[in-house]
């Protein structure tokens, strides 16, 4: 009979964070974990930086106007590990299901517009850093590294990710898909200013070109935001979420109305992306070898400290026999 791939259930979720409060945010997040862990869901992706929200302020203010806000998401960003993700963790577990979230992670002085996975078991296997932060942005978001872009084997498929304007890059989503992923988190924040006409396209293309199922998962932006920023000019909703054949880019759930909070779900059967390996399979036989990518996947950090213990104990050595040669 040959292999048999994964069937499962997918669910994404449409709903606004409660805006710069991580504690409730995170509550939210694991009631409506806990809505599709209940309806049978095997994974579960909720929207980019969900918890706290996205840094609106820096499209609309000055950054010296805008500083205050991005103190306050400083101290409501997300330590990985730490309280909040075992409480998602916690959550996973309790339904035996996957689960993909965006938060702002804190590392030290900086914030990083992250993506964690969690495992059935509730454990974290791992996370995705956003490359780039898209315009503004940059003023709030560190920048990623190769070490944290990967895809993930599991029992469902292989799984990877990307952060909403990293869609519009082509060498990310394509080094995922020579990675061999299957299944693709696409993670959006809900537009301030641009039209939901992008998420859908480049989810629906990520689909198409590499031959993955897409659970596309965009939050919510709600009258909270203006309440916090103190003045009226975002326009609330701006989502689009949806699951999304691979292969075709057919929509199997959703879209949801652009201000409607809710979970769409689906039924994913690996199986049937096989077909269309043999039409346009771009990191296969359908690679045209006059390209080729070169991926950096080194961790940077901005110190490293070497304590070898071979070159301590040659300096001992060393000055050994420096002080023996003066007797």
């Amino acid at each position: 009979m040959g292999d048999v791939y994964p069937k499962f259930k997918a669910a994404a979720v449409q709903a606004a964070p409660v805006f710069l409060d991580r504690e409730a945010s995170v509550e939210k997040a694991c009631s409506l974990i806990g809505t599709a862990g209940q309806n049978g869901a095997d994974l579960i992706v909720l929207p980019e930086v969900f918890i706290p929200g996205g840094p609106y302020w820096a499209w609309h203010m000055g950054m010296g106007e805008g500083l205050r806000f991005s103190a306050e998401l400083y101290r409501n960003a997300v330590d990985v590990p730490g309280d909040a993700t075992n409480q998602i963790g916690d959550m996973a577990k309790k339904h035996g299901t996957y689960v993909v979230i965006g938060i702002n992670e804190r590392e030290n002085k900086s914030i990083f517009n992250t993506l964690l996975f969690f495992d059935r078991e509730g454990k974290i296997m791992g996370k995705h850093r956003k490359f780039k932060a898209t315009g503004a942005e940059k003023l709030v978001w560190g920048e990623g590294d190769g070490s944290t872009h990967r895809v993930y084997d599991t029992d469902i498929g292989r799984l990877g990710g990307l952060i909403c304007g990293e869609h519009t890059m082509a060498l990310p989503g394509y080094t995922l898909a020579a990675m061999g992923e299957q299944v693709h988190i696409a993670s959006w924040v809900g537009f301030a200013f641009a039209d939901t006409s992008l998420t859908e396209i480049c989810s629906r293309y990520h689909a198409i070109a590499y031959n993955t199922y897409v659970i596309c998962s965009q939050s919510v932006v709600d009258e909270r935001v203006n309440e916090k920023l103190g003045f009226d000019r975002i326009k609330p909703g701006g989502a689009w979420s949806s699951i999304i054949e691979a292969g075709t880019g057919h929509i199997l759930a959703g879209p949801l109305l652009p201000d409607e909070e809710g979970i769409v779900y689906a039924d994913i059967d690996l199986n049937k992306m096989v077909s269309h390996y043999f039409i346009h399979e771009t990191t296969g036989h359908y690679w045209p070898k006059q390209f080729q990518v070169t991926f950096d996947a080194r961790e940077i950090k901005p110190l490293t400290i070497n304590r070898s213990k071979d070159l301590s104990d040659k300096k001992i050595e060393m000055e050994k026999g420096e002080a023996e040669d003066e007797f």
